[in-house]
C-alpha cells in the first residue's frame, strides 16, 4: 500500500505541508520536527530520498588524539564507533568519523576549524586524550556538540562517560571484602581525564576502609600492552617496597601486560598477587587466570550520548548543560584471591 503525505503527517502529528517540505528539501521546519518526519516516514515505508534528508541530517563524529597511546584501534574504540553508529541509524541519521591526531596532522587546528563550521546534526567529540585547552578548540561549533569518554567538570561542555569514580571504588571495595588490606593502584603514565577520576574513587575506597595509600601504592606504567608489560618489568626490579597482595588496573589492556611482568619475575596470580581490570575486554578471556574486571557497557554509553545530542538539538541555544555518567558493573572471573581465612 503506498504511503501518503497525509499518513506520515498523522502519524507525526504535524501538517501535510511540513511533510511536503520535508520530503521535497524545502526549509521553514525545526530541525528536530523534520528529523521526527524523516524517522516516521522511513518507519511507514517511504523511500527518503538523499535529498530529503539534506546535508544537516548526519552526526560528525571525531576521534581526537594527542598521542595515540590511549585511542588505538582497539576492541573498545571500535566496538564503541560501532555503537554509536548503530543508535545514530536508530535516530535516522548518517554518522560521518573524522581523525584527528595532534602530533601527526599538521594541519589539525584548520581542520577543526572547518568542522567548527560545519551545519551537520552535532558533533561526537571522543575526547578519551583531550586536555581542557583541546576542548578550547571545538568552543564555537556551529552543531550542537557533546564530549564522550571524558569528564570536564569544569567546562560549560555537554558529557556523556563512564563512572570512572565509580569504577576505581568498586575494585578496591571488591579487594577489601575479600580480605586484602596491601592493595595498590596501576595507572597510566600519560595523564588523562579517565585514568585521573579512577585514581580518585580508588583512593576514596581505600580512604573509607582507612587503608594506606600514597605516592608508593601508586604504580605508572605506559598504556599499551608492550609498554606496561615492559614498564612494569622494570618497576619490578626497582621498586624498594613491600609488594601488595593486590592491584586495580586501570585498563584490561594494563592489567594484561602487568601480568605477564609479575608472571615472569616468578608471583603467582591469584596466589601471590590478585589484579582486577577495567573495560572487560576479549583480552580478559586469555589471560592466565581469567581476568576480573569492571565492564563498561558501550551501548548504554552510546544510546545515551546519541538521545542527548538529539534533546539538544529539539531544545536549541536554550538546552541546559548535563554531564551523564554511566554506571559500570564488576565482572568476577578468577583473579582475585579471598584471603580472608588465611
Amino acid at each position: 500500500m503506498k504511503v501518503r503525505v497525509k499518513d506520515i503527517a498523522m502519524e507525526a502529528g504535524v501538517s501535510p505541508a511540513s511533510v511536503s517540505n520535508v520530503l521535497n528539501g524545502k526549509g521553514g521546519v525545526s530541525e528536530a520536527t523534520a528529523r521526527r518526519i524523516l524517522s516516521v516516514a522511513r518507519e511507514l515505508g517511504y523511500v527518503v530520498s538523499k535529498d530529503a534528508s539534506g546535508s544537516s541530517k548526519y552526526v560528525r563524529l571525531v576521534s581526537f588524539k594527542r598521542h595515540g597511546l590511549v585511542v588505538m584501534d582497539t576492541q573498545f574504540f571500535a566496538e564503541m564507533i560501532e555503537a554509536l553508529e548503530r543508535q545514530c541509524h536508530l535516530a535516522g541519521l548518517q554518522m560521518v568519523v573524522s581523525n584527528i591526531h595532534m602530533e601527526k596532522d599538521a594541519d589539525y587546528i584548520d581542520r577543526v576549524r572547518e568542522i567548527c563550521q560545519e551545519e551537520c546534526a552535532g558533533i561526537l567529540l571522543l575526547a578519551t586524550e583531550m586536555y581542557t585547552e583541546d576542548v578550547e578548540l571545538f568552543s564555537h561549533t556551529k552543531a550542537p556538540l557533546l564530549v564522550i569518554d571524558s569528564l570536564f567538570r569544569n567546562k560549560r561542555i555537554n558529557c556523556v562517560v563512564m563512572n570512572n569514580q565509580e569504577a576505581g571504588y568498586m575494585a578496591a571495595e571488591r579487594f577489601i571484602k575479600m580480605g586484602h588490606t596491601r592493595i595498590h593502584h596501576i595507572t597510566s603514565s600519560v595523564l588523562f581525564n579517565n585514568m585521573k577520576y579512577r585514581r580518585v574513587g580508588f583512593e576514596s575506597a581505600m580512604a573509607d576502609a582507612k587503608l594506606p595509600c600514597d605516592e608508593y601504592s601508586i604504580w605508572r606504567v605506559t598504556p599499551t600492552l608492550e609498554g606496561a608489560y615492559r614498564d612494569m618489568h622494570e618497576l619490578l626490579s626497582s621498586k624498594n617496597i613491600q609488594m601488595p597482595t593486590a592491584f586495580f588496573a586501570g585498563n584490561d589492556i594494563i592489567a594484561a601486560g602487568c601480568v605477564r611482568a609479575l608472571k615472569e619475575k616468578g608471583y603467582k596470580l591469584p596466589q601471590d598477587i590478585s589484579i582486577i581490570g577495567m573495560d572487560d575486554l576479549a583480552i580478559c578471556q586469555i589471560t592466565n587466570p581469567v581476568l576480573s574486571t569492571i565492564r563498561v557497557p558501550r551501548e548504554d554509553i552510546a544510546r545515551a550520548a546519541v538521545k542527548r545530542l538529539l534533546d539538544m538539538l529539539e531544545e536549541g541555544t536554550d538546552s541546559c548543560v548535563l554531564k551523564t555518567q554511566v554506571s559500570v558493573e564488576f565482572v568476577d572471573r578468577q583473579s582475585v584471591r579471598n584471603i580472608k581465612d588465611m
